[in-house]
């Protein structure tokens, strides 16, 4: 997730939206989410240019069930505070059309990152992999911990920690992103619906897949599919990668259609067609993840470095209660690793790595089109009225 540099002029985008001396200004829009988007804005402070942030808002034709799941992200995220996690600003906006002003992390996703590791055959290192490692687990022990102002256990369980959701930041810091699947025992939590699977299917767990009972473990098992992939260059289950992009499609052309609004029969048969079809692309691939043993899963790790080997194998056990009993003891495993690698690995030379990589690399091409300009509230509101 490039950004602009530091010192960066003052651009001359459309206002998003003003909250007293406050205004955001559209700096470009950064990515569609399931039932919204991404934008990033700088804020302004009395004309007085401040930082760049993420503004996270719905689309025009969301359901009430995504406005109370946003509702859910932002309950869940104010309440985590901790360095490994990219953090809730504040929420602004009306209630019917809000906006949550999230921690803007300059740097890459990890996504972009084994792109540029299969783009250029430069493979990040055991090192890089192991320091990812503890960052990530113990930013999720921190939100696994989480209790209410009661001192309630909220059981929170991230359920899409993948390379999409994790950021390596300019200095080589790493952020854990996105809430919005969050599950947790807050009150009023809304439930996931029957036909959807949360997450990147790519890195779930067996009992995800299931909608069985979750725990921290759930998380563990995405952490260490996502270092089987850093550490080997491709997903832990063969087929991933090429489902992701026909799910990213199907996606896409749901959206489109869903847009047109309920009044467009053609638009409502067309959304409902193209869900039949994603649900159908899974269901093989659920099946492959639910199948996965213990045997698969030491057959897949048997070229790892024989340190890593058997943290690996843990974390990745079908089983929950073969795993480690929390991502505090997985990061512990990993960390004593890490030490034994020697000589020392941590914010300098993660930088040093991905910067080595990334200027390797032939520059990114985006992944499609991305509209030149998004219309401020008012706009949306009279397209919205509109015969």
């Amino acid at each position: 997730m490039p950004s602009p540099p530091p010192g960066h002029p003052p651009a001359s985008g459309p206002v998003l939206l003003q909250s007293g001396h406050t205004t955001y200004e559209l700096i470009r829009p950064l990515e569609k989410t399931w039932h919204g988007e991404l934008l990033l804005a700088r804020r302004h402070f009395d004309k007085t240019s401040g930082d760049y942030v993420v503004l996270k808002r719905l689309s025009r034709d969301c359901r009430e069930e995504d406005y109370r799941r946003l509702m859910e992200e932002v309950a869940v995220t104010s309440r985590l505070h901790h360095p490994g996690i990219a953090g809730l600003h504040d929420v602004q906006g009306t209630t019917g059309d809000p906006y949550l002003v999230l921690e803007h992390v300059e740097g890459h996703r990890l996504e972009s990152l084994l792109e540029l590791s299969a783009l250029t055959g430069k493979v990040l290192s055991e090192a890089f992999a192991c320091y990812l490692g503890v960052e990530v687990a113990d930013a999720l022990h921190h939100a696994h911990e989480l209790t209410s102002e009661e001192g309630r256990w909220l059981r929170l369980v991230h359920r899409n920690v993948s390379p999409l959701t994790l950021v390596v930041g300019r200095r080589g810091e790493v952020k854990l992103t996105d809430f919005g699947t969050v599950w947790s025992t807050l009150p009023g939590r809304q439930p996931t619906e029957d036909d959807v699977l949360p997450g990147n299917l790519a890195y779930s767990s067996p009992e995800l897949t299931r909608k069985g009972m979750l725990d921290g473990r759930t998380d563990q098992f995405s952490l260490g599919a996502v270092l089987f992939h850093v550490l080997t260059g491709r997903p832990l289950v063969d087929g991933a990668e090429r489902l992701s992009l026909e799910m990213r499609d199907l996606r896409r052309r749901m959206d489109e259609a869903q847009a047109l609004g309920p009044r467009d029969r053609a638009g409502v048969v067309l959304a409902a067609d193209l869900k039949t079809q994603l649900r159908t692309l899974t269901e093989g691939f659920v099946q492959r993840i639910r199948a996965l043993s213990a045997r698969d899963v030491a057959e897949a790790t048997r070229m790892l470095p024989t340190g890593l080997r058997p943290l690996l194998r843990k974390s990745l056990a079908p089983r929950r209660s073969d795993r480690y009993a929390s991502c505090a003891e997985f990061g512990h495993e990993l960390r004593m690793h890490l030490f034994r690698l020697g000589p020392m690995y941590g914010r300098p030379e993660a930088e040093r790595e991905v910067t080595a990589l990334v200027r390797a690399a032939p520059r990114l091409r985006p992944r499609g089109p991305l509209p030149r300009r998004v219309a401020p509230p008012e706009k949306r509101r009279k397209r919205d009225s509109s015969p």
